[in-house]
């Protein structure tokens, strides 16, 4: 069995807290649990709220 960690820093085009309520909602986590994912860290950078960074 092999493990893969994947790290996006990426521009949002709405505000964290939509993002974060976006992927952490229900369907979009049975969808990650279905795809076999799991989100380890997400956060919004210190200096530009409108990016964030998460690590699957």
């Amino acid at each position: 069995m092999s493990i893969e960690t994947t790290v996006l820093d990426f521009k949002l085009s709405n505000n964290f807290e939509e993002y974060e309520a976006h992927i952490n909602a229900p369907e979009q986590q049975a969808m990650f649990k279905e795809m076999g994912v799991k989100t380890f860290y997400i956060c919004k950078s210190l200096e530009d709220p409108k990016r964030a960074t998460v690590m699957f």
